[in-house]
């Protein structure tokens, strides 16, 4: 009978630790689910964000200008970045999209020079772009210019270039800038450029090249 009972005992013992681990098994999954929503409902209501970079005047103009990098919901940035013109006199502002997988590096708003009749803004950025020869980089520097006139975005830089080095010619009313190949097409090495951007009428012609 002792035997017995001790069995039975042993019996109950075990199908209550079975029970009690199972129960906890069903606890933790329920705290997981829990945490799970509570994660989601957070991150949903998380509202997406506008970082404003440096605000500056545009020399001899009623603007000021800045620019903005967006953030999802989950952090990451969402390209385009904006450039932001504001009018001083009536607040007006004008957004203007510089060019996908783009970022701004710096704003030039000291240009004593006039593009095409009207003051404009020079825009120094970093573009991601195709690897498309050996040795390439998946990010070049480029040139764009804004004008206040229309805040029509104008490329000045070449594709398949990187920017290395740029002045405006205030006499001339001419940019003068040098471009490097991003990659090689042979042994002779990455092609540099001298190119001048004509800014009364928009011509750009190369005039020298180390290649």
């Amino acid at each position: 009978a002792q035997e017995i009972f001790a069995k039975l005992s042993n019996t109950t013992i075990l199908l209550l630790h079975s029970s009690i681990k199972i129960e906890i098994i069903s606890i933790m999954k329920k705290i997981t689910i829990l945490l799970f929503f509570v994660f989601a409902t957070a991150t949903a209501q998380k509202a997406d964000r506008t970082n404003f970079g440096s605000l500056q005047n545009i020399k001899a103009s009623d603007y000021a200008v800045t620019f903005t990098s967006n953030f999802s919901k989950t952090g990451g940035s969402n390209e385009p970045f904006k450039m932001v013109f504001i009018n001083t006199i009536t607040g007006k502002t004008n957004e203007v999209l510089i060019a996908e997988k783009t970022s701004i590096r710096k704003v030039h708003t000291d240009i004593e020079a006039n593009f095409l009749g009207s003051k404009f803004v020079v825009v120094e950025c970093y573009s991601e772009v195709e690897k498309r020869l050996p040795k390439a980089s998946g990010f070049v520097s480029k040139l764009y210019l804004i004008s206040l006139s229309d805040f029509k975005v104008t490329p000045i830089s070449s594709e398949d270039f990187s920017l290395k080095n740029w002045q405006i010619n205030t006499k001339t009313n001419k940019i003068v800038f040098i471009e490097q190949e991003n990659g090689m097409k042979d042994l002779s090495g990455e092609v540099q450029k001298i190119m001048v951007f004509d800014l009364d009428n928009g011509a750009k012609r190369e005039v020298f090249s180390n290649n």
